[in-house]
């Protein structure tokens, strides 16, 4: 069985997409910024994402805040041959993942979707020095820090600052062999202040074309003497033009200087911002800046970008009319009394109807970190189209902060019209708590609840915070069904009954099984209407797990979560609990190689083929947020219909 053809591809779809459409700005100096503020040289500029990870997402939050559309990793020397200077040759996979996750982390609290480049730099050694059996292990090196920057979930990979181009191959190649997502091969100045020589432009232009498909998506100048240079080292790229490729430039804000002990670039802002225009006449689509380029000069350049091509879309998320929709409006109607438009209750549930007919296809968004959901709203719309039934949307998942999933869901249920089901735990409210924000969720609309007891603070990144527990997930589906007869728990009236569907959640690999079966059985007895499990990678724990509990007399939803590469697979089984992969499984992933994406997603759409006997319905959890991924398992699941089983009569 083959998984949905979409999902070949859609790693990389949306760059190259948005590339096509318009031009790109990516961000600026990171590593002379993060320079500037930690004071100087205090050792590694990549360990920086280890010891002082809040000052590196800072510095992309600022480019962000800018305007780029692009934003790189703070790894640009996080290979092993670099990192060995240091004694941190053994931390490659740290620091590279680390560098990853804080520039995504970076990208959801500025509620943007922009793109987050791996940044790849060279080994920092020529390669005739290490001789020509040597050149296996740059080639490794490179590897290593891809699998790791992979592994973090970036978008694509920015290969840059290379002398040689022939280690600049090397790189390609290694990013070719790992992965489909989109790849940037920049070289820089041959030294001094002299732009590109004509001989190493044609090796960059022979190595694309020999390349053929393999090649980079991008090709282009970084870093040298200053944006003057660089415009003129275009010119050298004329072979790149001739073969259709897309060129980059991202040059220093020109040569460094040292006054008082700091080291300071020249470039004034409007001086960088004014030779945008003159490099996107040279064939640039994507523009940014290197060392000593501040927030500041990207601020510029975004603004002399936008005169250039106003109907400026943001990154990832995009597709076509996805960059500023107008937002759909739920039903309403007034009360007589007020005159205030308030949600209309649906006569019944669309997700138990869903459920009844075995087509309920759910998809997973975690809400925003801050204040902008501008992303989140993009996704659900992307998730509207593909087809899904419903929003599951998170509450503060792994115990990490984020927006309150009632108030995300709100704003989704107005952008798209979706029923969201939100997930609502008891770690952070006290009965009073519960209560008040159930009645204010049904207030706004929100009608589907999954009842989650939640992940404990010491899971997440506020270890000292208080957790509350006044009840467990059990608990929690009692209460919304005394609010559904009308009641508070105190046996209060609440005037209307609520209208309230509960979900409950299944762990088919929990650590006690037994455990698992009868707390199952309690949720089931206090008023579950329909089950979801974790995420599966085999049905037969499922199997298990229902014949122990005694089967399943409610609608069940099997959760699935699409595997990226090998070392995700690895991590999963590995370090977050509840989850577990099969061998069997875990080989296919190592076998996929560069495939990993596609053949996860095969995985994921087998898994629900070997349940189509037994469940009503499927929960997807996108890996590292990439939503237009699942979307095409969601298209596919649409194009073969729902699940054959129709759902057990549900009376309660």
């Amino acid at each position: 069985m083959t998984g949905p053809e979409p999902g070949r591809d859609t790693l990389g779809t949306a760059f190259r997409q948005a590339l096509a459409e318009r031009v790109l700005l990516a961000d600026g100096g990171v590593g002379t910024l993060l320079y500037q503020r930690v004071g100087g040289p205090r050792g590694n500029l990549d360990a920086l994402n280890l010891t002082q990870p809040r000052v590196v997402e800072q510095v992309h939050l600022d480019y962000i805040r800018a305007g780029a559309d692009l934003i790189e990793t703070n790894t640009f020397g996080a290979n092993a041959f670099r990192l060995a200077e240091y004694g941190l040759e053994d931390d490659v996979w740290r620091i590279n993942l680390q560098g990853a996750k804080l520039a995504r982390g970076a990208r959801e609290v500025s509620g943007r979707p922009v793109f987050v480049a791996g940044s790849v730099g060279p080994v920092g050694r020529p390669l005739e020095t290490l001789g020509r059996a040597a050149r296996a292990y740059v080639r490794d090196a490179f590897l290593r820090q891809m699998e790791a920057l992979l592994a973090g979930g970036v978008d694509l990979f920015m290969i840059e600052t290379m002398l040689d181009v022939e280690e600049l191959e090397l790189a390609v190649e290694a990013a070719r062999s790992l992965a489909r997502l989109p790849v940037v091969a920049q070289i820089t100045f041959s030294g001094g202040v002299e732009p590109v020589a004509p001989l190493q432009g044609e090796a960059f232009t022979r190595m694309v074309e020999r390349l053929g498909e393999a090649g980079p998506d991008v090709a282009g100048i970084n870093c040298g003497s200053g944006p003057g240079p660089v415009l003129e080292a275009l010119g050298e790229l004329a072979g790149l033009r001739a073969l259709g490729v897309p060129l980059s430039a991202l040059p220093n804000a020109g040569l460094p200087t040292r006054v008082d002990g700091r080291i300071l670039y020249g470039a004034a802002p409007e001086y960088l911002a004014g030779l945008v225009e003159p490099m996107l006449r040279q064939g640039v689509r994507l523009v940014g800046g290197c060392c000593g380029t501040t927030p500041e000069h990207i601020a510029a350049m975004r603004a002399r970008l936008d005169t250039l091509q106003p109907a400026r879309a943001a990154g990832p998320a995009d597709e076509g009319e996805h960059a500023h929709p107008a937002r759909v409006a739920p039903a309403e109607v007034r009360s007589p009394k007020t005159e205030a438009a308030v949600p209309a209750a649906p006569a019944a549930s669309p997700l138990l109807e869903a459920l009844r007919r075995g087509e309920m296809v759910s998809v997973e968004l975690d809400p925003p970190r801050g204040v902008n959901v501008e992303k989140v709203l993009q996704n659900a719309r992307i998730l509207q189209e593909a087809g899904v039934t419903c929003i599951n949307v998170a509450d503060s998942p792994m115990a990490r902060v984020r927006m309150a999933s009632l108030a995300s869901a709100r704003l989704i249920l107005e952008a798209t019209g979706l029923p969201p089901l939100i997930h609502f735990t008891t770690r952070d409210r006290n009965l009073m708590g519960i209560q008040a924000d159930l009645l204010g969720a049904h207030a706004l609309g929100i009608r589907h609840v999954l009842a989650l007891t939640g992940d404990p603070p010491s899971v997440g990144n506020y270890s000292h915070a208080s957790a509350v527990y006044d009840v467990d997930s059990i608990g929690l589906v009692r209460i919304l069904h005394t609010l559904n007869r009308g009641r508070d728990l105190a046996g209060n009236a609440i005037g209307e009954p609520t209208a309230f569907t509960v979900a409950v959640a299944l762990s088919p690999n929990a650590a006690d099984p037994d455990l698992e079966a009868r707390r199952f059985r309690e949720k089931l007895e206090a008023g579950a209407d329909f089950v979801m499990t974790q995420p599966l990678y085999e049905i037969e724990p499922l199997v298990a797990m229902l014949e122990r509990a005694g089967g399943c007399p409610v609608p069940l939803v099997l959760g699935v979560m699409p595997l990226q590469s090998h070392k995700h697979a690895e991590y999963l089984h590995n370090e977050v609990p509840g989850i577990r992969i099969p061998l069997r499984v875990r080989e296919e992933m190592a076998r996929a190689g560069e495939d990993g994406a596609r053949v996860g997603m095969e995985l994921a759409a087998r898994v629900l083929e070997d349940a189509r006997g037994f469940i009503q319905g499927c929960y997807v959890v996108p890996s590292f947020g990439r939503v237009e991924q699942v979307a095409g398992l969601v298209r596919e699941l649409r194009r073969r219909g729902g699940w054959a089983t129709p759902a057990p009569a549900v009376s309660r």
